[in-house]
């Protein structure tokens, strides 16, 4: 049987139960926190997405497009690096969920967090040492820069490599606490943290030094600040023990093979999602790709915010069902959750992709970068929208602890699609390079989900495309070709003011009717207005 996440916490062990039976009274417990979860992880993520909203545009104004393309290299370069996790975060996330049904584990989790500290550590001096050695390299033969100095450039990417080492032990600590299930705690840090990098910031800039430099050295110190909260706050959330933590080779040796197949499938997906961005980094000026960085900014904090907030409540509870082996109800709780992940993502991705020139402009002000931007993130919010909805089935594998099936798509990947995203750079430059990213996403998503469910929760895969994801396209794209077309030549002759209601009115009505076209949140929906589904 394989080893799954149960995702209860706080509940003492029952010597009269048997295994199941415990693990069932803990899920009913654990359950009743999911709707506090998932509203701590919306409230976090989108306090995160009104900072960036609120700030990006200041951030532009004081530092210019080509340093923010400066930052979008970098964060590239970042996301390729957080790979040498070998798959400890979520690792450890698993293993925390499955230790805390019983306060008798408290003295292995304590041991645990320890012995994972290790690699994680080891992993965080080795991005260092890369990313230092890299800086100098990439600010003189790799970017374009048309302003910023050699110098300059240098200077940035080490404040960046410091500020992304330190990110990694943070992201470890983050990990924890979801494990336990500690999302409120978690997003009050995150929310804190968040104000202060953001504001902060702009002070730094409006009046000590408006240079990207001044800019990295505040993002450094808070990030220092968060990974101490977020250590802190981990170590005291697990259950107290005797003795302290302590490292353990035999603890290290039973979570290795899900680790590498996390860390394998990781490394893979990302040597196929980021190609694009590298090659576009090489071949665009530091000012075109930095209208590139802003589409892929804008599509984090809207897309970003949906599918980690979702994905980081729904992905314990399907392990934790997985556990019980209460297939009826893990099938009822997986469709439930993928039309959720539509309700929002979907809505959100539709509206962005008709109306992203009037949205860019009204977030920027700037009529040079609403047209150089706006094109690239219609693309990027299609290929994120795709991504995003497979993003539970593959929750689902993981809780059934199968990686093989991620692996061998994404090797299929690399050997067909990714000569098609070169080929679209080349051609077409991250016009092309995108369309690459949409076609890999919508071939390798329907791909998993059928083979997926030829084993897991067999048959369910029509109802996922018929049920949970189809409908939801067709009222979100019905409704917004509509409006586009009564809508798309006035938008821009309107005052801001209108502009925004009327963008929100069609937002609103586009949730709306997605939210009638899923049969669960319209049953609910019905219920809870009427008496009646």
């Amino acid at each position: 049987m394989h080893e799954s996440q149960p995702t209860q916490f706080g509940v003492a062990f029952l010597p009269g139960l048997s295994r199941n039976a415990t693990k069932a009274s803990c899920l009913i417990t654990s359950l009743a926190s999911t709707k506090t979860n998932i509203f701590a992880s919306f409230a976090g993520q989108f306090w995160t997405a009104i900072l960036g909203i609120i700030f990006v545009p200041v951030y532009l104004r004081y530092i210019g497009v080509e340093s923010y393309g400066l930052i979008g290299i970098f964060l590239s370069l970042q996301t390729f690096l957080n790979q040498l996790d070998f798959g400890i975060s979520p690792t450890l996330s698993r293993e925390m969920a499955r230790l805390s049904v019983s306060k008798d584990n408290a003295q292995e989790m304590h041991d645990l967090r320890r012995t994972l500290q290790v690699p994680n550590l080891l992993s965080a001096i080795t991005i260092l040492i890369i990313l230092c050695s890299l800086s100098p390299l990439i600010a003189r033969y790799w970017v374009q820069p048309k302003e910023l100095t050699i110098t300059t450039i240098t200077q940035a990417f080490l404040l960046i490599s410091f500020t992304t080492a330190i990110q990694f032990l943070s992201g470890f600590n983050a990990g924890g606490l979801i494990g336990l299930q500690k999302q409120v705690l978690l997003n009050s840090i995150n929310a804190a943290c968040g104000a202060a990098r953001s504001i902060g910031a702009w002070l730094v800039l409006a009046f000590v030094s408006p240079t990207i430099q001044a800019f990295l050295w505040w993002q450094l110190l808070i990030v220092i600040v968060q990974t101490i909260l977020t250590s802190v706050a981990f170590r005291k959330s697990i259950f107290r023990s005797e003795e302290k933590g302590r490292f353990r080779k035999d603890l290290l040796h039973k979570v290795w093979r899900f680790a590498a197949g996390m860390s394998i499938t990781g490394i893979l997906a990302l040597a196929v999602t980021q190609t694009d961005k590298v090659i576009l980094s090489r071949m665009l000026n530091l000012e075109q790709f930095g209208y590139y960085s802003l589409a892929i900014t804008i599509s984090s904090m809207a897309m970003g915010m949906i599918v980690g907030s979702v994905s980081n409540v729904i992905y314990p509870k399907l392990a934790s069902f997985v556990s019980i082996g209460d297939e009826n109800a893990l099938i009822d709780f997986y469709h439930r959750g993928c039309q959720l992940m539509s309700l929002f993502l979907i809505p959100t991705s539709v509206v962005l992709a008709f109306f992203s020139y009037p949205v860019v402009l009204l977030w920027t002000r700037n009529d040079a970068i609403a047209t150089n931007t706006h094109v690239l993130l219609t693309l990027v919010v299609i290929g994120a929208a795709l991504n995003g909805l497979i993003v539970l089935p593959h929750n689902l594998q993981m809780a059934y602890s199968w990686t093989r099936l991620g692996i061998y798509l994404l090797i299929v990947a690399i050997l067909l699609l990714m000569p098609l995203m070169i080929s679209g750079v080349y051609l077409y430059g991250a016009v092309g390079g995108i369309s690459g990213w949409i076609v890999y996403n919508a071939v390798i998503g329907t791909l998993m989900v059928l083979i997926m469910h030829g084993r897991l929760l067999k048959g369910e895969q029509w109802r996922w495309f018929f049920g949970d994801v189809l409908p939801a396209i067709l009222a979100a794209v019905f409704l917004n070709s509509i409006a586009y077309y009564v809508f798309s030549d006035y938008l821009l002759k309107w005052s801001s003011t209108l502009r925004v209601f009327v963008l929100g009115t069609i937002a609103f009505l586009t949730l709306s009717v997605t939210a009638l076209s899923l049969s669960s949140i319209r049953s609910t929906a019905l219920k809870r207005v009427f008496g009646y589904e």
